[in-house]
């Protein structure tokens, strides 16, 4: 199966994980987590935390405009094969579809 959407190498973008399965975070909600890739239909981050396939997260998506945005999705994948005590897990979005781009505002 190939991957539809083009993912894109980034920097600046990052998380912050809100719930866990309906778990609030504190703890976490304050740690920043950094994006390694993103599409329009889920993106790839860096962790030290242990996360399970199939959890459901909802994650502070903030770019590096300064703008922020809630989005929920779940974790589709878990690769251990990142240097150190970090994991990389992909994260595919149930709700919240995202813009990469900042929208052009303004009169013609």
């Amino acid at each position: 199966m190939q991957r539809e959407d083009s993912r894109n190498p980034v920097e600046g973008y990052c998380i912050q994980i809100l719930f866990i399965n309906g778990k609030v975070c504190d703890d976490l909600s304050q740690k920043s987590f950094y994006i390694e890739n993103i599409s329009k239909g889920g993106f790839r981050f860096i962790s030290s935390i242990e996360l399970e396939e199939e959890d459901r997260i909802q994650v502070l998506l903030r770019f590096p405009d300064g703008r922020s945005q809630e989005v929920y999705g779940r974790i589709c994948y878990c690769d251990e094969s990142v240097a150190g005590p970090s994991n990389a897990y992909g994260f595919c979005i149930i709700d919240g579809f995202y813009s990469l781009f900042p929208r052009q505002t303004g009169k013609a």
